[in-house]
């Protein structure tokens, strides 16, 4: 039986969308199946990365927080003191505050150690009493420099009578604060200057014997405010004088440690040592990690209050070779500075070999109309107004 035309294409028309079914349900419908499953998955893999991407930003915040958290603490903690029931950098901090020659203690007490607490947050607290002799000037300079030290130093009362013109006596109470059992940081104020064969041992025990090794420290904040001298008052000798203009240039920027003095004395010589310790404050030489032991000089005992936390400027300048010893082994800090030695220093600290007083001195006689002594004769000594003016030029 022939089929008609009709029947065959609607036999065609059968056949295709039997086909087609076959094909959609065996073949496309698992493909669907299958993409929308890949899909679900892609979309939790990408509902993990978004997790994991706000995980690894909160974990950058907290790391971000936790920094700041512990600079703020290092900030906090640098305001008060460590390890405040040894005593021992106490005595030695109070010793440095009265480095000044017009300001002396004539006895210290001590209260033990004991716990403060001031809202929630326990302070561990130490009390000294200082009974001191000084004038008004000295003891004004004491206080300010308690009040800008680095370290919170509260002064809790102040009692002064006076016992002669200008001649105060009294008692200063100060309390300190340590927050080491918080932190579990330590941050010591000194170093201790000592051989494998000599010890820490009391500062203030009798001179070791001639010859004999002498225990020594040195104060290691230099950036710390202790010879503040805010605000600088100008000297009383130096009105009208060729260098005013350069000694109180430097005083304002602090070159001056407190001495008490109200006087410059700019035509009189500079020492070795005040020369160099201006150097250091104007050049701010690094500390030393390992200073070099200066008890090896026969005069190291002549250092005196240049033992004291400026000391740093004798070890940073010796151990940089910009000062050197004498032939004899002495230091001479005390001793004048002639204008050859001043060469030496300055070929040195500013790497120019061919640096002269000569030249130094005739710019100073241009502009101030000062003659220095050392134009005709390098063995005369630098006076202190020539040493700022010559510095004053060099930082101007």
């Amino acid at each position: 039986m022939r089929m008609t035309k009709r029947e065959k294409v609607l036999l065609s028309i059968l056949i295709f969308a039997l086909l087609f079914y076959g094909s959609y349900r065996f073949l496309v419908i698992p493909q669907m199946s299958e993409m929308a499953f890949y899909k679900t998955e892609l979309e939790e893999l990408q509902l993990q990365i978004g997790r994991l991407s706000t995980l690894e930003e909160q974990e950058q915040r907290l790391d971000q927080e936790i920094h700041e958290a512990i600079e703020r603490q290092v900030a906090v903690q640098a305001n008060y003191f460590s390890l405040i029931e040894e005593q021992e950098e106490i005595i030695l901090l109070l010793n440095e505050f009265l480095m000044n020659p017009d300001v002396s203690a004539t006895a210290f007490s001590f209260t033990p150690p004991s716990r403060e607490t001031t809202g929630d947050t326990e302070l561990a607290s130490m009390n000294v009493l200082v009974t001191y002799e000084a004038n008004y000037a000295s003891l004004i300079n004491l206080l300010r420099s308690m009040w800008q030290f680095d370290r919170k130093i509260v002064v809790n009362q102040l009692a002064m009578s006076a016992v002669e013109a200008d001649r105060l006596t009294g008692n200063l109470q100060l309390n300190l604060y340590d927050l080491t059992h918080m932190t579990g940081q330590v941050d010591n104020l000194f170093m201790w200057l000592q051989s494998a064969e000599n010890f820490k041992t009391n500062p203030f025990s009798p001179a070791a014997p001639a010859g004999a090794f002498q225990m020594r420290y040195m104060f290691l904040d230099a950036d710390a405010a202790l010879l503040a001298q805010m605000p600088y008052v100008p000297f009383e000798d130096m009105g009208g004088h060729w260098a005013e203009t350069a000694v109180h240039a430097l005083g304002e920027r602090g070159a001056f440690p407190p001495s008490g003095n109200l006087t410059y004395g700019p035509d009189l010589p500079i020492s070795r040592g005040e020369f160099i310790i201006l150097l250091d404050r104007l050049f701010d030489w690094p500390m030393p990690s390992e200073p070099v032991d200066l008890t090896q000089f026969d005069d190291y005992e002549e250092l005196g209050r240049y033992e004291s936390s400026i000391s740093r400027a004798i070890f940073s300048g010796y151990l940089s070779g910009f000062i050197v010893g004498h032939q004899d082994n002495t230091l001479r800090p005390n001793a004048p500075i002639a204008y050859r030695e001043v060469e030496f220093v300055m070929r040195k600290i500013l790497n120019d070999e061919s640096f002269g007083w000569t030249e130094t001195a005739q710019l100073i006689q241009n502009e101030t109309g000062h003659s220095s002594e050392g134009i005709t004769d390098s063995a005369a000594y630098l006076t202190r107004g020539e040493a700022a003016y010559f510095l004053y030029r060099i930082i101007e």
